[in-house]
């Protein structure tokens, strides 16, 4: 299967959504409406990713989203093609990283699906966003 088969093999399988609240998980439009509700709030989350989330670069565009909105934490593959990520900064800030972070894989026709979330306490010593392995 050549690189065009495979390309149009993930547009068919995957599909190119319209965007918006129907391209998001249920999990994920729950998390929103609690960081919406926090605004300018800090806050902490953990965060669990799947679809197509590894081969992709996802972890380095978390990052680069991240450091352009002065957000901190991190991003890991783990063995079963999920990511798991922590994410630190303004709430509404976070919205901003999910909303783009979709738009960016909307874009290719990869679905990234946000499958948990957890609130944590702040760290008061995270100054980047790092990638880990």
């Amino acid at each position: 299967m050549g690189l065009f088969d495979r390309l149009r093999a993930m547009y068919s399988s995957e599909g190119k959504s319209g965007g918006g609240a129907a391209s998001i998980s249920a999990c994920e439009r729950q998390l929103i409406g609690e960081l919406e509700s926090r605004h300018a709030k800090h806050v902490r989350l953990a965060l669990m990713f799947s679809g197509r989330v590894q081969g992709v670069g996802f972890r380095w565009t978390n990052q680069s989203l991240a450091h352009e909105r002065g957000l901190v934490g991190w991003a890991q593959n783990l063995p079963d093609g999920r990511v798991s990520m922590e994410i630190e900064g303004r709430a509404d800030r976070i919205v901003d990283h999910l909303s783009a972070l979709h738009a960016g894989y909307r874009h290719f026709g990869a679905r990234v699906h946000l499958d948990s979330y957890e609130w944590l306490r702040t760290d008061d010593q995270a100054t980047n966003f790092d990638i880990r392995f």
